[in-house]
């Protein structure tokens, strides 16, 4: 599976893996354990302390010693870092109801706006554990599965193919799925499939590095995400533009339902994605109210370059890279203000990166040999990121801001 949003919690799982029975945790010697365990016995009845060599274990992939000694200052004086750590720390041993109790713990605490978020990204932390935990499950009982367990009217947009010889546009794969989910979930009669529940599915069906799914493997990411239509895409680079292709695949038996495509200059792109999500909704049936109409009609961008960094954003959001992540979603944001989307992912991919990196320094601190478990990147945006401006770009009517999509379908 793609190393992905839960980076963190990979690099102490991984350390943790040797640690059921007391064993010494991979990376770390027998005299630093040892002097963490002296440490910890040291501590006992200071909250401060305990807290401390909590933390400590958990850097270093003790996770159950960690789990230990946090109980413990937590039993001494509870204290919202207590039981964050706590929580990061079960969270890891896959005990996710322990998790979140210890997380809602950390939130009676009065909070200052720091800690606030800190909590929410924790939460949010859970949820992607869960969905992984939930996509393994379906995955393991799909044989049992039957037509009629999918929630009506609940539709995934699976990431588009990209086909052409410019490696710039490919980021335009990530970014129309996008859009085009942005567009359905405005549509009252549709249910979207959250974007994480899609990748995290693909990652543990595989399918998610190859970046194509045919029809009938469409069909079955549908099923396993208890959708009843699945929309896959292509966007093809041609000799004077692109051209998009998309198709809406019932799961029930993997059928065509609608297809749509639309082809011209690529500074019509985001005229070609409204030309084609509008094809698709009237070929399933589905009337729109005029407002509805309205809100289709809006774009979330007019900038062609400021949407291919926020698509690129995604792609190294969806990879574990936050750091670029951040920096391409802020450079979209500088280049066009009214980008929501793009402002909005700013604040969280930075914070995640922050967090990424110190528990990378923790592990490179006391277990120095655990350092190239998780793979570090770092990217500028640099000139190459940008579609040359000769390409031009539509001009701006009206510039629209969309809102991200989190629309979390019941879990079976």
């Amino acid at each position: 599976m793609r190393f992905r949003l839960s980076c963190p919690l990979l690099a102490v799982s991984l350390l943790s893996a040797a640690c059921a029975g007391g064993a010494t945790p991979s990376g770390v010697t027998p005299v630093q354990l040892e002097q963490l365990d002296r440490d910890a016995a040291a501590a006992s009845g200071d909250a401060d302390a305990l807290t401390r060599v909590g933390i400590r274990y958990y850097q270093a992939g003790a996770i159950e010693r960690a789990e230990d000694a946090l109980a413990a200052a937590l039993q001494v004086r509870p204290s919202f870092t207590a039981a964050i750590y706590l929580g990061r720390a079960q969270e890891a041993r896959g005990r996710l109801p322990e998790a979140e109790s210890s997380y809602r713990a950390a939130g009676r605490f009065s909070l200052n706006r720091s800690q606030r978020s800190e909590l929410d990204r924790q939460l949010a932390s859970l949820s992607r554990a869960r969905l992984a935990v939930e996509a393994r499950a379906a995955i393991a009982r799909e044989a049992s599965f039957v037509a009629d367990t999918a929630q009506p009217n609940t539709i995934a947009v699976l990431p588009w193919t990209f086909i052409g010889t410019d490696p710039s546009l490919a980021p335009l794969s990530v970014g129309l799925a996008h859009l085009v989910m942005t567009d359905l979930s405005k549509i009252s009669g549709l249910t979207l499939v959250e974007r994480e529940r899609i990748q995290v599915m693909l990652d543990e069906m595989a399918m998610a590095g190859e970046g194509r799914v045919d029809q009938g493997t469409a069909a079955r990411a549908g099923r396993l995400l208890r959708a009843t239509r699945v929309v896959q895409g292509v966007v093809r680079q041609t000799s004077n533009g692109v051209r998009l292709e998309a198709a809406v695949v019932r799961t029930s038996d993997g059928t065509v339902e609608a297809s749509g495509g639309a082809g011209d200059r690529l500074n019509r792109l985001f005229a070609l994605e409204k030309t084609v999500v509008l094809d698709l909704v009237g070929q399933m049936g589905l009337s729109l109210t005029p407002g509805e109409r309205r809100a289709l009609s809006e774009r979330p961008t007019e900038d062609l370059q400021a949407f291919l960094a926020f698509s690129r954003g995604l792609q190294a959001e969806e990879s574990g890279d936050y750091r670029s992540a951040t920096r391409l979603f802020a450079w979209a944001a500088d280049r066009d203000p009214a980008f929501g989307a793009a402002g909005r992912l700013v604040d969280v991919t930075a914070t995640l990166a922050s967090r990424y990196d110190a528990v990378q320094s923790g592990v490179e601190g006391v277990a120095p040999s655990t350092g190239g478990v998780v793979d570090r990147r770092s990217r500028l945006p640099g000139a190459n990121s940008r579609l040359p401006e000769s390409r031009g770009q539509d001009n701006p009517a009206k510039i629209a801001i969309i809102g991200d999509i989190i629309i979390i379908i019941p879990r079976p």
